[in-house]
């Protein structure tokens, strides 16, 4: 069987709500948080959440490298902590959740702490090249309490107020291209996709030597 039809309400509701499908700072829900570890030992936080109706996930905001020691990235983690005033976590609690267009039930090691909590995030993209590939990658920037903007620093002296907030408004929009890609590059991979082609840019760059999908290894 190549495919079979669905009639359940679910399966045939129109599609609403807005997409997160560019560099920007955006209010979202954190429906749940999962832990997810390597196969070589690095340890990583995805975010599946909300979007004004629509559901998206950050992958791969790494607390750990493979060798245990500390990622760069555990500092911004520890803000988000701070902002939802949260002293500690729990070790994660196993749930499933139906997630992606197909509704998939998958098990997840969720930290409990974080599901349903409002937050702003700061959201920027970057297109780099992996095995003759473009590929594109979502990296959380910042966190802002979703009430009035205030980034970790502020909540905790209660002076100036969103006065990050502001100051990133600035570079909302930015792009990262890496391995020699342009945004002209990009643009023409993203129509080709549209068209079902395939493009593959001429960059010039040496071929990357380390996976760039944000999924830890």
């Amino acid at each position: 069987m190549f495919f079979t039809t669905k009639r359940d309400a679910q399966s045939l509701q129109e599609q609403t709500g807005d997409f997160i499908n560019k560099s920007g700072i955006y209010d979202v829900i954190i429906k749940f948080a999962s832990v997810n570890k390597g196969d070589k030992g690095s340890i990583s936080i995805d975010f599946n959440c909300e979007y004004k109706g629509s559901e998206t996930t950050f992958y791969g905001l790494r607390l750990t490298n493979n060798d245990g020691s500390d990622n760069f990235q555990k500092a911004l983690f520890n803000k988000l902590l701070v902002i939802l005033g949260i002293d500690a976590l729990a070790e994660p609690t196993p749930e499933d959740h139906a997630v992606g267009k197909d509704r998939q039930v998958k098990s997840f090691a969720v930290l409990t702490e974080l599901s349903d909590q409002p937050i702003k995030i700061r959201v920027q993209y970057s297109y780099s090249m992996w095995q003759g590939e473009i590929v594109e990658r979502r990296e959380i920037k910042n966190f802002y309490r979703a009430s009035d903007g205030a980034v970790a620093s502020e909540v905790e002296s209660g002076e100036n107020i969103g006065a990050q907030l502001n100051k990133d408004r600035a570079y909302e929009n930015n792009v990262t291209y890496k391995d020699g890609l342009t945004e002209a590059m990009v643009a023409e991979w993203k129509a080709a996709k549209k068209a079902g082609t395939s493009y593959t840019p001429n960059t010039g760059a040496k071929p990357a030597t380390t996976n760039p999908f944000g999924k830890v290894s």
